[in-house]
Parts: C-alpha cells; sequence; structure tokens
C-alpha cells in the first residue's frame, strides 16, 4: 500500500515517537522482540489525552498510541490487519488507521463504539463547517423540549421536590434543543461526530464527576451549578478541537476499519480475516461495572431508553463485577493457580464484602478464555496476541491475571507464551491504597 504523503509522515512521528521501522522504507525485517521506547507509561493514558484523536472523549483508563505502534513494529512486518476485541478509546482503530492498516474493533458500550467510528469515519473540514454553521442556525429556531429527555432516571434533571439532580433545568432545556438538531442531520458521519461532541462534555456541564467509585456529586454542587451558556462553550470548545484533527488529518490512508458493537465473547465470531496483530485490554476483575462511568452519556444521547436496556447491557459485559447476578462458569482449561485463588477465596468466602466473588473471578477467567478461543482461530501463524491486564485482590488474596492467563492459553494450544509486569498500581482504600498490583503484558503465539 502506498505510503502517506510526507506532510502525514511528519505529523505521525509527532504523535508515534516509535513508528514501525518498515513505515518509511517499506521493507520487511525480522520479528523482533516488544521493547515500547517509554516502557510502563505506554500502558495507560496519561501521555495521550493530548494526542491528536484521543481527546475527542476523555478516557479515565487507556492504552496510548505508541503501544499499539510498538505492538505492530514488533511484528518485524507490515501487518493486513489488526483486531482489537476491546475498543474502548479506539486507540487501536485509529491507529491502525493512521498507519495504513485494515481493523477491526469490538466495542460493547454502544456510545464508544460511535466514538470510534467517529474518528475513522471519512469527514472532511468543508462538510463539518458547513454541518456547523446549520446547526448553530438550527438552535436559534428549535424551541427547547424535555419530552425528548422523558426517559431520564428522575435524579438527571432539576424539578420540584427533588433534592438532588445532575443537570439543572435550563441545561436540560439546552440539551433537548442540541438533541434535536443532531436528529435532524442526515449524514450519518456528520451526525455522529456532533453526538460524540456533546457526550464529551455532559459530565462538565453537570453536578457530578466520575472517578473509580463511580458517580459522585461535586462539592458545593448546589451553589455552583452549570449554565446553558457554558453547555454552549464547550460544546464550541469540543467541536473546534475535534475539528482541527480532522483538518489535519484529512488526507490519511483509508483503511478498511470495521467497528462492531456488541458482546467481545460473541461479536468475534463475526470475524473472519485472519489477523498479524490481536491487540487489547480488557475490563480489570476489580468488581467495577465499567458501564457505570458512561451512564450519563448512554441515558442523555438516548443509547439506552429504560432500566431494562441498562440490564441488558450490563450482561453483555464481562463478568468482573458483581453489580448483577448472571450464571457463573468457569474455564474449560485448567490454571493451577486460577484454582489456588478460587479456592484461597471459597475459605474467606465471610469476610468478602460479595459472597459470589470467587464465582465472579471463575467467570471472568471463563469470559476471557472465549475471546482467547476466538483469538487462536484468528491468529496468523506469524502474529501475535498482546493483552495488557491488571491484577486485583480480595480478602487479601491476589488474583495474578497474567499468570492465569498465561496457564489459560497454554492448555488452549498457544505455542510461545510470555508475560513481563510494567508497572504497579495502587490498591483501594480497603486495601491500605499502597502500590500492590501488578499490570502486565501478556504476549501469545501460535
Amino acid at each position: 500500500m502506498r505510503n502517506p504523503p510526507e506532510r502525514y509522515l511528519q505529523t505521525l512521528r509527532e504523535h508515534f515517537a516509535q513508528a514501525p521501522q518498515w513505515f518509511n522504507s517499506g521493507s520487511n525485517s525480522e520479528q523482533v522482540a516488544f521493547k515500547p521506547a517509554t516502557g510502563a507509561a505506554l500502558t495507560t493514558y496519561q501521555d495521550g489525552k493530548d494526542t491528536a484523536f484521543q481527546r475527542w472523549f476523555h478516557f479515565k483508563e487507556a492504552f496510548s498510541p505508541e503501544f499499539v505502534s510498538a505492538a505492530i513494529a514488533s511484528l518485524g512486518y507490515r501487518p493486513t490487519h489488526v483486531c482489537d476485541p476491546f475498543g474502548g478509546s479506539g486507540t487501536s482503530a485509529i491507529t491502525s488507521q493512521l498507519l495504513s492498516i485494515n481493523a477491526t474493533t469490538v466495542e460493547v458500550n454502544p456510545f464508544l463504539a460511535d466514538v470510534i467510528k467517529a474518528k475513522v469515519s471519512p469527514l472532511t473540514a468543508e462538510k463539518l463547517l458547513s454541518a456547523a454553521a446549520d446547526f448553530h442556525a438550527g438552535l436559534q429556531d428549535t424551541p427547547a423540549d424535555l419530552s425528548r429527555l422523558a426517559h431520564l432516571p428522575a435524579t438527571f434533571i432539576e424539578g420540584e421536590g427533588k433534592d438532588r439532580w445532575i443537570f439543572p433545568h435550563d441545561v436540560a432545556c439546552r440539551i433537548s434543543q442540541y438533541l434535536a438538531c443532531i436528529d435532524a442531520m442526515q449524514d450519518a458521519d456528520v451526525q455522529r461526530y456532533f453526538r460524540v461532541a456533546l457526550g464529551a462534555v455532559l459530565i462538565d456541564c453537570s453536578n457530578v464527576y466520575v472517578n473509580g467509585k463511580g458517580r459522585r456529586y461535586r462539592g458545593a454542587w448546589q451553589s455552583n451549578q452549570p449554565t446553558a451558556e457554558k453547555l454552549d462553550l464547550l460544546f464550541s470548545q469540543q467541536f473546534n478541537t475535534s475539528f482541527e484533527d480532522v483538518l489535519r488529518f484529512e488526507r490519511r490512508p483509508r483503511s478498511r476499519v470495521t467497528v462492531i458493537n456488541g458482546d467481545s465473547r460473541t461479536a468475534l465470531q463475526q470475524v473472519d480475516q485472519q489477523a498479524d496483530l490481536i491487540v487489547f485490554s480488557p475490563p480489570y476483575p476489580n468488581s467495577f461495572d465499567y458501564t457505570d462511568i458512561y451512564n450519563v452519556e448512554l441515558w442523555v444521547l438516548g443509547y439506552i431508553g429504560s432500566s431494562a436496556d441498562n440490564l441488558t447491557l450490563r450482561n453483555q459485559t464481562l463478568r468482573s463485577h458483581v453489580q448483577i447476578r448472571r450464571a457463573y462458569d468457569g474455564p474449560a482449561t485448567t490454571s493451577s493457580t486460577l484454582n489456588a485463588v478460587l479456592d484461597a477465596l471459597a475459605s474467606r468466602r465471610e469476610s468478602l464484602w460479595d459472597a459470589t466473588i470467587p464465582e465472579m473471578v471463575g467467570a471472568y477467567f471463563r469470559d476471557l478464555e472465549l475471546v482467547l478461543e476466538q483469538s487462536h482461530r484468528l491468529l496468523a501463524q506469524t502474529g501475535r496476541v498482546m493483552m495488557v491486564v491488571g491484577d486485583s485482590r480480595y480478602a487479601d488474596v491476589r488474583i495474578e491475571v497474567a499468570t492465569i492467563l498465561a496457564e489459560l492459553a497454554r492448555g488452549m494450544g498457544f505455542g510461545r507464551v510470555s508475560t513481563r509486569e510494567v508497572r504497579q498500581m495502587r490498591a483501594s482504600a480497603q486495601q491500605g491504597g499502597s502500590f500492590q498490583l501488578a499490570e502486565s503484558i501478556v504476549e501469545l503465539t501460535l
């Protein structure tokens, strides 16, 4: 495939300190070990939040574009297809596109799936400028209509008799105008772009914030509430930020990027093209429901319209939490480390904050086993699986995720299996809050 123009190459170098060796020369070389240039930081989002496309929406956790670039470079040849079963922020998809590589990504969260689609869509600056003019004109003529938000839970909008609300009444009215104008757009790619831009500012225009414990009200929120004017300002700023990336990368390669919105445990069965690289970071078994992080965007933007929709989405996520009750089955492949962990957890069941945690942990690895089964099916003979995983701990029992996955992978027929710890994560306050949980890279080949 033809290399992109020099102007794009220079931009690529600015964002990827370690671009694949073959990118400029087009030559192949022998497979090399995966050695990211800046180490553990590549598995975190810290250095990527201001990177082009990454800044379209704030993600608490994601690996950096350079991590994907380094993983691709480690193959030693130009791949034809990269697959990511847990799309998240879309790092794998957009990085592959920038490197002119076909990609497939699976993301269970419909809003995040749209964030990824927006990043890789064939938008043009001219089309967005025209749409922006129509959008602003439409806002002037569109009346507020809170019936568009009638499906929201009671705590979302300020009202008589309520002691807590996420959005003041005037902000909710303005949001309803935005949604009406977005829904009126005819071009699906443009409509998605505007919806993602609105989603990116909803939390900052609310009375809440989101952290590792879910949604919390801001301090002194009653006396410091957002306004409709703030929504207009932040949306305009977000539109301009995203527009700058569209304009800068307007002539980027247009490799084929397929985004599947679905449960990775089953959605991977839809993929039939061999993958040279399968790279992903699944949710960690920390009993946190990741759908909670995006709960506001999902409800306000209409991706879920009822508690039943919310439950359906939760059931499609990995069994990494106990917020809902589900059937728990363990892996079909044997892992001695996992067996020891489950026995230890079962012996301390009375001290666990939820009695089903042992079963949840076993089911978590069954879910990842299902993903690895499909990865084994899809992986090219010369390809690699690269996973970023994190440990967890319950009642002083450490779940060594990388070790367990390595044992499962060997039992499933993967040839070369290796693990490497890249950083220590801080445990929860209940476990002392010290850095004692490993984040690791698991690498698999056939």
